[in-house]
């Protein structure tokens, strides 16, 4: 059993993270200024890349020459937007070039961004202090109301505190055999080890819920530490079985001991009863619902806690649960104690008394009862719409001044001299100061954080496929990025985590410390369309390269795909790199010096440095369907090949299948327009280009490249006129505007040997992109829109209101549109039993499948079906191995040769066979 007691012990004194003492300059550990006087922001970019330098290196030898490099070019976010916006409609994959390969459309001159360009100073910054959250470490728990407690254990998918929150309490540790000596007696001293709350198993005990809040009563269990198996990693979510028997020994018999006769007909006396309750109302799956809180008064669960101990401590079998204790953990109430609740109360912890008077704060506070910690934060927000960014340089200063660690640096949309630190304080000065953590960060998080704080991740196989769940989460993201966001005002955030005896001291005297703090600028601020535009152009360029990389799938398209996710990510948060070929690529990209170097992180050379080729790892993660390539064709006489006749005038049926397969441009003439299509009817004309426009509109953007997007942009009605709705059936077209595609060869009225069942014409497909009005689709299916309201609708009225000679001269003339068509879906027409398809995809791939027009291919006619070779075996008959064999043991093979009997086939029909046999006529001798 790995959840036993492992002879850890806690002291009175284990939740006293500092001294005893008071807290001793703690002010002096906040907003420390650590830039000199003369610190200038804007020299962090080096402007001698884009002006002239000397190369003179000494006065000894001195060189008078002036050097002005031509290949780089800094630029402000602004100019960048502004040069994407004007080029957009000249020149294609504009927003890719800039804001994902950092090099400029005109020229290729590599970008190097500098935001300093775009400083613009808010007319006036306001200071507010707050509390954010608080923490309260205890052995004995006492509220000052009634508590909540869980009837059952509560199932999640991982421990409630799974990070490290930066909060150690002191464990004892056990003695080991050489301290015990022989007969226990051989040392006497203890050590004691400070362990992170986050590395000791624990789960929800209770709640303590108000109108303002709700905050969560956590169980600990110290003398259950341990390492996971094979791993490093502490074991921290408690099984299901182990925490069972917690409940149904210790917890629901001292609630039905003490918990008063009223209440016991709602107390259960196991978890079993329990999770049976808990189901959903009709047919819910077992306990698929959040446990039952009962309300405990205080003086009820006081007593609650004295007889979980003493059963604990009776039976053996449960003292992996002894040594228990309590963390109390409360989030997300700045706004209940911001400034005093907007000076209503003098400090934001009268507000926090007043707000939450579920809590005893005068008993949390004394330490002789447990640690309290307080999350003060400090808000920069500036007025009008500006975004701040914390000056990393400015920052890190800062940070070393007050004596805290180096930390963990949060890049910002992978920008080199932007973002957020996160750092606990050194332990000498932790101690006598009473802080322990220190956090900074851009309040422009807050655009797009999620609830729970937990960003949500487009995984590379989501990308790779290209499927609605990667769209639809760019859709969302760029609905935030140019809505609302880019019009309001997000600040910077500086927040301390420290005991409640510091937070005491230095709430009235903070902001008069964020003031002298500002004035060594450590922030940048940006009007807030400049920041979001950024945001989105980064996201929109994207999205556009990866549909460009699905569109050509190079070799190594796993790779790139998993570089462009991690910086989709980078937009909204820091994201843990854990896959080997993405940490391996990063390295090789030397991220650290590019984001230093050009002030963001962009993909000018990656093809270069990364790795040519995905291997069988990679495309496992992907789900990528990997195919043996296709062979290259063999024909059989190069002699006929010529211009007219590509792969021969009488290629065999299986040539041109592959031909279409690999090269269609390479076998079909090019389409060019013949004005004698022309119906002459206004209404056929229209007719057929609302069928091409609804259509195309119909691809999900999954499967239409950039070149699409960018056409529907600037036409929304896709064509205007006949010619340009046949063009778009041409096959250049089709390969513009779709990512991945199939073409079929189509056999209808080709002359030869045609194998198989005969293929539809052009012609014949008329019927099924225009059928009749009797065969009327089901509900579901895809050609239901068009039926109701598309394009079928339209023609269906035409019919009904057109004389059949009228009608007769429409069908003929969408017959000689049809036929002239370069390609068309490889459609199914809907049945009373089939729903039938519009675009569909290859069995198997995720490619969309096209069919080919014969009159287009550069043949005479199919000729005969190739006589196939038949392959040399493998290994030998078993009579020419069994002479082998006997010849290697000295033994003559014309003897003890195994009796061969092969038994007379009946080749009697079952009819035959089954017939009745007249009996046998005796003869008279």
């Amino acid at each position: 059993m790995l959840f036993r007691d492992y002879g850890y012990r806690i002291l009175p004194s284990f939740s006293q993270m500092f001294w005893l003492g008071p807290p001793v300059d703690t002010l002096d550990c906040m907003m420390r200024v650590g830039v000199p006087d003369t610190y200038d922001p804007s020299w962090q970019v080096g402007h001698w890349r884009a002006e002239s330098h000397g190369l003179s290196r000494s006065s000894m030898f001195p060189d008078e020459r002036r050097v002005v490099p031509s290949d780089v070019r800094i630029m402000a976010a602004s100019e960048m937007l502004m040069d994407a916006q004007r080029l957009a409609s000249e020149k294609t994959k504009v927003y890719e070039t800039l804001f994902v390969y950092g090099a400029h459309p005109i020229g290729g001159q590599r970008i190097i961004l500098d935001l300093e360009l775009d400083m613009d100073v808010p007319d006036e910054i306001t200071v507010s202090v707050d509390i954010d959250s608080y923490i309260w470490v205890t052995s004995d728990f006492c509220p000052a109301l009634n508590l909540g407690i869980y009837l059952a254990p509560v199932i999640d998918h991982q421990a409630p505190i799974h990070k490290h929150n930066h909060i150690y309490v002191d464990i004892l540790i056990p003695q080991s055999a050489e301290d015990q000596g022989p007969d226990g007696t051989e040392r006497k001293e203890w050590w004691t080890k400070s362990v992170p709350l986050s590395s000791i198993p624990h789960v929800p005990f209770g709640m303590l819920s108000t109108v303002n809040h709700a905050s969560n009563l956590l169980l600990f269990f110290p003398r259950m530490i341990h390492n996971r198996t094979n791993s490093s990693l502490k074991a921290t979510r408690i099984p299901l079985d182990v925490i069972d028997l917690f409940w149904n020994e210790v917890v629901l018999p001292s609630i039905s001991q003490e918990a008063p006769n009223s209440s016991l007909p709602y107390v259960d006396t196991t978890v079993h009863e329990i999770r049976y309750k808990s189901r959903k109302g009709g047919f819910g799956q077992f306990g698929s619902q959040r446990p039952k809180a009962i309300p405990i008064p205080k003086a009820t669960f006081e007593r609650i806690q004295r007889s979980m101990r003493t059963r604990i401590k009776d039976q053996a079998m449960l003292a992996p649960y002894g040594s228990f204790f309590f963390v109390l953990e409360g989030k997300g109430i700045k706004l209940w104690t911001k400034d005093g609740q907007d000076d209503r109360y003098d400090t934001p912890y009268e507000a926090l008394k007043k707000n939450f008077t579920n809590l005893d704060w005068d008993y949390m506070m004394d330490r002789k009862h447990g640690e309290l910690y307080l999350d003060v934060g400090i808000s920069f927000n500036p007025t009008g719409q500006f975004v701040g960014l914390w000056r990393l340089d400015a920052l890190k200063a800062s940070f070393q001044k007050g004596g805290f660690r180096k930390g963990v640096t949060h890049h910002t949309n992978t920008l080199g001299r932007y973002g957020g630190i996160q750092a606990e304080m050194l332990l000498a000065n932790a101690r006598s100061s009473q802080i322990c953590f220190r956090s900074a960060y851009q309040l422009c998080y807050e655009a797009i954080r999620p609830n729970n704080n937990q960003p949500r991740c487009i995984s590379d196989r989501d990308a790779y496929h290209l499927t609605d769940g990667y769209l639809k989460e760019c859709q969302w993201m760029h609905e935030i990025y140019s809505g609302g966001a880019s019009k309001r005002a997000y600040g910077c955030r500086d927040e301390y985590r420290m005991s409640g005896q510091a937070a005491l001291k230095v709430l009235p005297h903070l902001k008069e410390q964020a003031e002298a703090f500002m004035k060594s600028k450590p922030i940048l601020w940006i009007p807030s369309n400049i920041w979001f535009g950024l945001m989105d152009a980064r996201l929109e360029g994207l999205r556009h390269a990866q549909k460009s990389l699905k569109a050509h799938k190079p070799l190594n398209y796993g790779i790139q795909t998993s570089i462009l996710c991690h910086l989709l990510r980078s937009l909204t948060s820091t994201p843990i790199v854990m896959d080997a070929h993405l940490r391996q690529s990063l390295q090789s990209l030397d991220v650290k010096r590019i984001c230093d170097h050009d002030g963001m992180l962009f993909l000018y050379d990656m093809e270069e440095k990364i790795i040519k080729e995905d291997n069988a790892q990679i495309h496992k993660i992907m789900g990528a369907n990997i195919k043996s390539r296709p062979k290259s064709l063999a024909f059989q006489n190069s002699t006929t090949i010529s211009p007219d006749w590509p792969i021969g005038p009488q290629p065999s049926w299986k040539d041109v299948v592959q031909m279409i397969q690999d090269n269609p441009q390479l076998l079909m003439r090019p389409w060019v327009y013949n004005p004698i299509w022309d119906p002459g009817d206004l209404d056929v004309g229209m007719l057929f280009i609302q069928f091409t426009r609804e259509f195309w509109l119909q691809l999900g953007g999954a499967q239409t490249t950039n070149e699409f997007m960018d056409a529907i942009t600037m036409n929304p009605r896709i064509c205007d006129d006949l010619q340009e709705a046949m063009a778009c059936w041409s096959l250049d077209r089709v390969n513009e505007w779709i990512i991945s595609i199939k073409f079929q060869a189509c056999s209808a009225g080709l002359e030869g040997d045609k194998p198989g069942r005969p293929h539809l014409s052009f012609v014949q497909r008329r019927t099924t992109f225009f059928p009749d009005k009797d065969s009327t689709p089901p509900q579901s299916s895809k050609w239901k829109i068009y039926w109701t309201e598309g394009y079928i609708a339209h023609y269906h009225q035409m019919c009904s209101e057109l004389p059949e000679p009228q009608l007769q001269h429409l069908h003929n003339r969408l017959d000689i549109l049809f036929a002239n068509l370069q390609c068309l879906p490889d459609s199914n027409k809907p049945t009373a039993k089939s729903p039938g398809s519009t675009w569909t995809l290859a069995s198997g791939e995720d490619s969309i499948k096209i069919v080919t027009n014969p009159c287009f291919y550069r043949i005479q006619k199919i000729g005969g079906r190739k006589r196939t070779t038949k392959r040399p075996a493998v290994i030998k008959r078993p009579q020419d191995f069994r002479l082998t064999i006997m010849s290697l043991q000295g033994r003559d093979s014309r003897r003890n040769k195994p009796e061969q009997r092969r038994a007379q086939a009946d080749r009697r029909s079952t009819k035959s066979k089954k017939a009745r046999k007249p009996p046998t006529r005796h003869i008279k001798v």
